[in-house]
């Protein structure tokens, strides 16, 4: 089917939007409904198929929100629509030409709203300059694909050159290492209005993985050190961004760091997909792609419900939000949270669970040195995800448990809160046995109907796990608790602050000062003095050069390139215009 007839009705919001911004926002959710359900109908198992339904949940959700949300004046509404146009275009597709039109109609409104909108252009300067350095890279590599295959069409490819550029282009956009460590995303995300971070953090950053995703699909020959070198980028940047998600202040900061976190881990089961392609493991192969599928689930929803909870709270810095006392808002904040901790029955704790089986599977089956580099990543990981569930832990309580602020919101706001937060949970219960090919039963645990979720090689089964079955042992025990000992009690101890001086309110700064103290020569790299080498394992050792060369390149390559200059933005559009113009020639 011809593309227009998909994107037509999207075309519609952002000029109604500059009549009436509240219909304007309801014709997006009407457009989203509409392009969920003819998908799902026409074209159920198609890859475009399963983003476009998680990419349009979150784009209903967000703009219920904003009909209440945006008191920004008349631009915001059509400049979201566009940046949401932009997204469908990448999804529909067909060929290269139309995929880098829908990555420049994506860009370009949401740089205008965030400088615009906020009147902070430095933020908005260094979003699309980073965002043209990924056009530049994705132009290279779709040129290339054109020249080898004769064609702007999707088609398979031989070389392994398209996908490695490419794969460079999605990485800039994403924010992944080493252009997370000059933090432009954190900054451009955290500058934007609230409803607007929830569509780039939850659905543009996952055109990066659809885009890599689509690629090694059509590449043939992926050189096994490119696969693994993915998973290992994806492993540090994991680690990296729950951990400076974890020291940060600011409330959409802190979000927009773990996004990298999230957008990483599936990065790393990305590099797994290809490295098991390339072996012909099909298990292993199966059980990546499908992992990517449940985590993108997870992340996009969770993260847009969770921006959305950070424009309820108006508050930049996390230590000073108010407490906001709607039982309704707490609940999906607590499920959308747990969710991100990785903990099941919860969509994430499920996404989280295979990619960690899945690098040890691999580990195993592999039986060789390369084994211990799976092995690493998924240590890596765990330390990741185990500072993740920390900054989870501090959002939320910070937002929500901690304060003694009372403060009524609008139920228009909470609302798409609670059912992002609702929906994790059921699509924890369901979606796993819908879209996930490897199930049994166990029915010497009571485990009947294939309930029982497996990650196999050469059919034997490795590990297993029930979301439902979980689900259910959790809901008895809770209740029987509750009928044994009724509600849960306050109990107050003294306060420490850990290393900050004693006051009335343990604060968020506080929580993680401990973390702050003791990884200085991360967070701080020029204060290393601090801690004698010799004192150091030789691991966090090389951890910490690391992360010093990385910030150090972050640095310089942000201050002479991506510099806020419109000088060198000029610069990136010429260039830019002048291949064009080349292609056009040729």
């Amino acid at each position: 089917m011809n593309i227009i007839y998909l994107i037509a009705p999207f075309l519609i919001p952002p000029v109604i939007s500059i009549l009436n911004r509240k219909l304007g926002y309801l014709s997006i959710m009407l457009a989203s409904l509409y392009l969920l359900i003819f998908s799902l109908y026409k074209y159920p198992y198609e890859l475009n198929t399963l983003f476009i339904t998680i990419s349009t949940i979150v784009w209903i959700l967000t703009s219920i929100f904003s009909i209440k949300y945006d008191d920004y004046g008349n631009w915001l509404s059509p400049l979201y629509g566009i940046t949401i146009l932009g997204i469908v275009i990448i999804l529909e597709s067909s060929n290269y030409i139309e995929f880098l039109s829908g990555w420049e109609i994506m860009t370009i409104p949401a740089y205008i709203a965030i400088g615009l909108i906020r009147k902070e252009f430095r933020p908005a300067y260094i979003f699309m300059a980073f965002g043209e350095l990924s056009t530049a890279l994705l132009l290279a590599s779709f040129i290339i694909a054109s020249a080898d295959t004769n064609t702007i069409s999707f088609t398979q490819l031989i070389s392994p050159l398209p996908l490695i550029l490419a794969t460079l282009g999605f990485l800039t956009k994403m924010g992944i290492t080493p252009f997370m460590v000059s933090e432009w995303l954190p900054i451009a995300h955290g500058t934007a209005p609230s409803n607007l971070s929830s569509v780039l953090s939850s659905t543009m950053t996952l055109m990066g993985i659809y885009g890599i995703l689509k690629m090694s699909d059509l590449t043939q020959n992926i050189p096994i050190a490119f696969s693994l070198l993915v998973s290992i980028i994806g492993a540090f940047s994991v680690f990296f961004g729950s951990l400076y998600a974890y020291v940060n202040e600011n409330t959409k900061g802190i979000l927009a760091f773990s996004t990298i976190e999230n957008n990483s881990a599936m990065l790393v089961s990305i590099g797994l997909f290809m490295f098991a392609k390339q072996l012909g493991i099909t298990s292993t192969e199966n059980i990546a792609f499908y992992t990517i599928i449940i985590y993108s689930f997870a992340h996009s929803i969770a993260k847009g419900g969770l921006f959305m909870s950070a424009g309820v709270e108006e508050a930049q810095a996390i230590s000073f939000s108010k407490k906001v006392r709607d039982k309704y808002y707490v609940l999906g904040l607590v499920l959308l949270t747990s969710s991100m901790s990785g903990l099941l029955p919860n969509l994430g704790g499920i996404a989280a669970w295979l990619t960690l089986e899945n690098l040890f599977i691999i580990s195993y089956i592999l039986h060789s040195l390369i084994s211990v580099i799976f092995i690493v990543i998924g240590s890596i990981m765990a330390m990741g995800d185990g500072f993740a569930t920390a900054l989870l832990v501090r959002y939320i309580t910070y937002l929500s448990l901690f304060r003694v602020d009372r403060k009524k919101i609008d139920k228009l706001l909470v609302i798409p809160v609670l059912i992002s937060g609702t929906l994790i949970l059921v699509f924890g219960n369901i979606l796993p046995y819908l879209l996930y090919p490897y199930n049994t039963s166990l029915p010497q645990l009571g485990i009947l109907g294939n309930l029982l979720i497996v990650n196999e090689y050469s059919n034997k089964i490795f590990g297993a796990i029930s979301p439902l079955y979980i689900t259910l042992l959790i809901s008895m025990f809770s209740l029987v608790t509750y009928l044994v000992f009724g509600k849960p009690k306050i109990r107050r101890v003294k306060i420490w602050n850990n290393g900050v001086n004693d006051q009335e309110e343990y604060t968020a700064f506080a929580m993680s000062n401990n973390i702050r103290l003791m990884l200085r020569k991360i967070l701080k790299p020029e204060e290393s003095g601090y801690l004698p080498s010799y004192g150091i394992d030789i691991f966090w050792e090389y951890i910490y050069k690391f992360s010093r060369e990385a910030r150090n390149f972050g640095e310089k390559f942000g201050r002479a390139l991506i510099n806020s200059s419109i000088s060198w933005y000029i610069v990136y559009i010429i260039i830019v215009l002048i291949i064009i113009s080349l292609i056009i020639a040729i």
